[in-house]
């Protein structure tokens, strides 16, 4: 099918009024990130009884996973790329925003936007894309117009733990075939991003009543000598840059000692750091950095640990996924599509290390995101489901 046609297709058959409802049914369901991660059962509920079901009206049929993971495929009749799309579930916790799941209709203008918006938490970040993606998706159910190549679409657990291992179990189950993925992000074609490992120190010393300290070893303070033995490695652990995403950094996240007793000498401290990665960097030789760094750190003990880890991506902007979705958006929204980059780590990278050309897009807007006005768009919504739709119809 030509992409004129294609075009006049989506025009007729994608409607903003049902873009909007899908948005708002989304961020009307909570889904946040708890320390069930992607276990936490509001997340589970929204894939089973939100998604699922639309999906299931549309003439689709999704099926979902151990892990909770929701994968549809549909067939295609051509020899083109096949495509995945990978949507999120997840979205962080409400914090201190107001009606975070109201999905109230808002006029943007006093937040700099054009239109009216979706108020909730979530809305800027993975539920836009998401509404974005299943209609697309619910289209091609309902037109049963035939694909040039497979099409996937899969509605991930994740979306804030900052890890790979939802997809990683996506992908081990063998069912999806992909060369090319469009990953949730923002209006732009983002072409890379960062990757991280999170690196915890363990610092041990020995217990004892806080009374007598010196029977005892406090971690607390062997914590504060293995923090100025990093500090010249912080912000940037290395020179090294790239022209787009700049240098890597090195920052403690979190600190934590025990045991959790009072009047006790602290035996142990735990002290976690996020480690950015750049295209090509090995996270082994970053944390034999940092183990250099501090050395014998005596009367202490120190063990680095390697903890969660996620690839850093980069695809060129003549890559045929690229050229794809440049096309896409030139077709359906009349303009030059822009590309970016990324300092956040997300899957991209694990798919590219998989070997599918994976890159980002959709209506993700960093400016609002975790923030007391998580808000997007419709119309910023609408346009992301119109391209998603012409790359599944024409590759």
């Amino acid at each position: 099918m030509d992409a004129g046609t294609v075009k006049k297709l989506i025009e007729k058959n994608l409607g903003y009024e049902e873009v909007k409802r899908l948005l708002i049914k989304l961020v009307q369901t909570p889904s946040p990130q708890t320390q069930h991660l992607e276990a936490e059962p509001q997340v589970l509920a929204l894939i089973r009884e939100v998604v699922k079901p639309e999906l299931e009206r549309s003439g689709l049929r999704p099926a979902i996973d151990s892990m909770g993971n929701l994968v549809v495929s549909l067939k295609g009749h051509g020899n083109a790329s096949r495509l995945l799309l990978v949507a999120y579930a997840m979205n962080a916790a409400p914090s201190t925003m107001k009606d975070p799941y109201s999905g109230a209709v808002v006029d943007g203008g006093e937040y700099g936007l054009r239109g009216e918006c979706v108020w909730g938490r979530g809305a800027c970040e993975q539920k836009g894309s998401l509404a974005a993606m299943m209609a697309a998706v619910k289209l091609l159910g309902e037109s049963k117009v035939e694909l040039p190549a497979d099409l996937y679409f899969v509605v991930s657990t994740a979306g804030e733990t900052g890890r790979h291992d939802s997809l990683a179990h996506i992908l081990s189950q063998g069912n999806i075939k992909a060369d090319w993925a469009i990953i949730d992000g923002p209006p732009e074609i983002q072409l890379g991003n960062k990757g991280r490992v999170d690196i915890q120190a363990v610092v041990r010393g020995k217990q004892a009543h806080s009374s007598r300290p010196w029977d005892g070893i406090n971690a607390v303070e062997g914590a504060v000598k293995l923090l100025e033995r990093i500090r010249p490695l912080m912000p940037y652990p290395s020179e090294r840059t790239h022209s787009e995403l700049g240098k890597v950094s090195l920052t403690p996240t979190s600190i934590e000692s025990f045991p959790k007793a009072t009047h006790t000498i602290q035996s142990e401290c735990r002290i976690v750091f996020d480690r950015r990665l750049l295209p090509g960097d090995d996270p082994d030789q970053a944390i034999e950095q940092m183990k250099r760094a501090i050395g014998p750190l005596e009367p202490f003990t120190v063990e680095i640990q390697r903890k969660d880890f996620m690839f850093p991506s980069e695809v060129a902007k003549d890559a045929d996924s690229v050229l794809a979705l440049t096309q896409a958006i030139q077709v359906m929204l009349g303009r030059e599509a822009k590309y970016s980059y990324s300092t956040a780590a997300n899957d991209t990278g694990f798919l590219n290390a998989k070997g599918i050309q994976a890159i980002n897009y959709g209506s993700r807007d960093i400016r609002f995101q975790h923030t007391d006005h998580d808000i997007v768009p419709v119309q910023s919504v609408f346009e992301a489901a119109k391209v998603f739709t012409f790359m599944a119809v024409h590759r």
